[in-house]
């Protein structure tokens, strides 16, 4: 019984210390993303797409586990996506996981400069192509049709923290697999189209 005891004291000073280690917060920004559809003939690029991401972020110091200065970080977002083409674009709305690995260097008692990378996954939830045709609005589901639902790739980034709370901060992001659907692509040749997005944002940290 003594040693419960003591396993489940040292449990919960565990979990505190791990806890102190851990900070909060939300996010939000704005995204600027294209298209990119590598072919045997060459590769071609859309237009940019405007849109926006939202969420929650947690960050957790590794400064005792490593040396000072490093972390991990993850955020759980709604971030839209998509394209431009003549006549034509895409609505691309996903439910994003990036993780990074971080490191921040304090300049001033107030303020740090950060950077990170790492990998997200991305589900996509909401996907319209929409196209003029005939001078009419045609609207269709894109995730399932022609576009994969997942999409999994590298993002970096760069930013400034003030007063430990207020994080402002810029990065980019590009798929790493091919999110054509497969039948789509060997029609296309064999095509690869990976989607590419620098992103600009803020987040509150609690």
């Amino acid at each position: 019984m003594k040693k419960v005891v003591l396993a489940l004291v040292a449990l919960l000073a565990v979990s505190s210390v791990v806890a102190q280690d851990i900070r909060y917060g939300l996010v939000g920004g704005f995204n600027i993303s294209w298209e990119k559809m590598k072919m045997d003939v060459g590769s071609i690029s859309s237009d940019s797409y405007v849109g926006f991401h939202l969420g929650v972020r947690a960050e957790m110091d590794l400064s005792q586990a490593i040396t000072d200065g490093f972390f991990v970080d993850g955020k759980l977002l709604y971030s839209l996506k998509g394209a431009y083409a003549t006549n034509a674009h895409d609505n691309l709305g996903y439910l994003e996981l990036p993780f990074n690995f971080g490191y921040r260097l304090p300049v001033s008692q107030t303020v740090s400069l950060t950077a990170g990378l790492g990998p997200y996954f991305a589900l996509g939830v909401l996907g319209k192509s929409v196209a003029k045709v005939d001078g009419m609005k045609v609207k269709s589901d894109v995730f399932g049709d022609s576009i994969q639902r997942f999409d999994f790739g590298l993002n970096y980034n760069l930013g400034v923290e003030l007063w430990r709370q207020w994080q402002f901060f810029v990065g980019f992001e590009h798929s790493l697999v091919n999110i054509m659907k497969n039948e789509i692509a060997s029609e296309a040749g064999d095509a690869k189209l990976r989607l590419l997005n620098f992103y600009i944002g803020t987040a509150l940290m609690f």
